[in-house]
């Protein structure tokens, strides 16, 4: 089964790093997203997320539920994607979606967060399918990201900076020898024209879209009042949560001279910074994974502690637990601090 000298994009990136906004740009530039969109339009997203429903619910859910990962954990899934026989089934429901998607047009694109991290099980898929890869990469300023994040889930800052890094380093490590290009998303709302034309060109997609199309992204979708957190470099480098993963601000620098053109992805420039990047990153990883084993079983003890307040014993035992908390407080005023 195959979809042979068709066109596939995947958008890249972090929750909250301008994903919907640049999948919605791909639209403008005349590629097909199709019709089966989650309907989450909420005050995180007021202008939709373009999320194709089964491509979420239930592929990339289905994956991480098969590696027993969650939207809270920090750890690398890649190596696990590859050659796992507890993702065949998986494997083939999205061949069959992929190819159901792709049947009537020449090009198609989609997005999901998770995407980033398990992309090796994607691009098993897509060689299997002979589809032309084509990937996009979202970048937004780390802090910017974690902060939104926080406003979202609830997540730390520091975990929101973790797990920015454990999309964009996969995104960037999973896509070479590909075709690629980084968007930066304070650069989308700045001038959307132009990065709807990088993209165009470094990706080598053919004259398909309509100057309509594009204006009304560029004047009506695109809302910068929606841009609510705006960092700097120099934000991100004093920010005390930053302390954890010093790397972000390296990465995310050395992200942005791609997003401005001013190196390429293929430089050898690049290729010695990306060098270092990785090596820092894999120098922390060992804290990484026991910051994510404490993150785990917290989880786990504030699941319990939810199950025990529901509980007809922890009802009934209300007033005693009320008598017991006047009487200390008693006895501690009676005796002082």
């Amino acid at each position: 089964m195959s979809v042979d000298k068709k066109s596939i994009y995947v958008v890249l990136g972090m929750a909250r790093s301008g994903t919907s906004a640049i999948t919605r740009g791909l639209k403008a530039l005349g590629i097909h997203l199709g019709d089966e969109h989650s309907d989450s339009v909420n005050q995180w997203n007021p202008t939709g997320i373009w999320e194709d429903k089964d491509i979420v619910y239930q592929i990339n859910r289905g994956v991480a539920q098969a590696l027993g990962d969650t939207w809270m954990s920090v750890h690398l899934l890649d190596e696990l994607c590859r050659d796992n026989e507890k993702l065949n089934e998986l494997h083939w429901q999205a061949v069959q979606l992929l190819t159901e998607r792709m049947k009537e047009v020449s090009s198609w694109a989609f997005k999901d967060p998770r995407t980033s991290r398990i992309l090796p099980f994607w691009q098993n898929v897509f060689q299997g399918l002979k589809v032309d890869e084509n990937y996009i990469i979202a970048l937004r300023n780390p802090l910017a990201v974690a902060t939104s994040w926080q406003k979202v889930s609830g997540a730390e800052i520091e975990v929101g900076l973790l797990q920015w890094l454990n999309h964009l380093i996969p995104a960037i490590e999973g896509t070479q020898g590909k075709k690629r290009v980084v968007v930066s998303y304070d650069l989308m709302l700045a001038n959307p024209r132009l990065q709807l034309e990088r993209i165009q060109q470094q990706l080598f997609i053919s004259s398909l879209a309509n100057a309509e199309d594009i204006n009304n992204y560029a004047q009506q979708y695109l809302d910068k009042k929606l841009h609510h957190y705006e960092y700097t470099e120099e934000d991100l480098l004093l920010h005390p949560a930053a302390a954890i993963t010093p790397v972000c601000a390296n990465l995310y620098t050395l992200l942005m001279q791609v997003a401005k053109d001013e190196i390429t992805l293929e430089s050898a420039e690049f290729s010695s910074a990306w060098r270092q990047v990785k090596g820092e990153y894999s120098a922390a990883y060992p804290f990484y994974l026991y910051m994510n084993r404490l993150l785990k079983r917290n989880k786990e003890l504030e699941r319990d502690l939810r199950t025990i307040r529901r509980s007809l014993s922890w009802k009934l035992a209300y007033p005693l637990r009320l008598i017991n908390d006047v009487w200390r407080a008693g006895r501690k005023k009676s005796y002082g601090p």
